[in-house]
């Protein structure tokens, strides 16, 4: 029969504070490194989706209340899109990539579609005039049919609805 010493341990095993540090120090750690993990992959469909609503938006109050026109430039072939102020001085803003799998199929402004193949400016005025428009968007992988989205920009406030599907009416 054994008896247990003093100063000394009878089990080998973990106690439950030693546990609990190593998966605080597990957690932190996770904490830490999945944000960067995640920036270093690249945006996903809906980060590029709030951007563009964001830019969106923010375009429309620079236009509105600044009085300087700012352009929603996209590049299908490219995959990009940037928002781009006009006028002397300005900074040229970088065009933005789209997600992974993510490729712009059609752009429609005022009813009228644009070709698939060149750059679209979609122009937000001095004074908040706005466009209607409409981008249209297929997410490839997975088999089957892709998802295709569509962005329906609303010329009285710049904000952008993300629609399922390929909806060109509003009926």
């Amino acid at each position: 029969m054994q008896t247990s010493t003093p100063g000394k341990r009878s089990s080998t095993g973990f106690t439950l504070i030693e546990f609990s540090v190593v998966l605080f120090l597990l957690g932190l750690l996770l904490w830490l490194v999945v944000p960067r993990f995640s920036a270093v992959v690249g945006p996903d469909r809906n980060t590029v989706f709030r951007e563009i609503a964001a830019g969106s938006e923010e375009a429309f109050d620079t236009a509105l209340f600044e009085k300087q026109e700012v352009r929603f430039v996209v590049d299908p072939s490219e995959g990009t899109y940037r928002f781009q102020i006009q006028g002397e001085g300005a900074p040229t803003a970088p065009p933005r990539k789209l997600a992974e799998g993510l490729a712009i199929t059609g752009v429609r402004i005022e009813n009228e579609d644009r070709p698939p193949d060149i750059v679209t400016e979609i122009r937000y005025l001095p004074g908040g005039k706005v466009p209607s428009f409409r981008i249209f968007f297929r997410e490839s992988g997975g088999g089957g049919n892709p998802p295709e989205w569509t962005l329906r920009g609303n010329p009285y406030d710049g904000s952008v609805d993300v629609l399922e599907g390929n909806v060109t009416d509003d009926a």
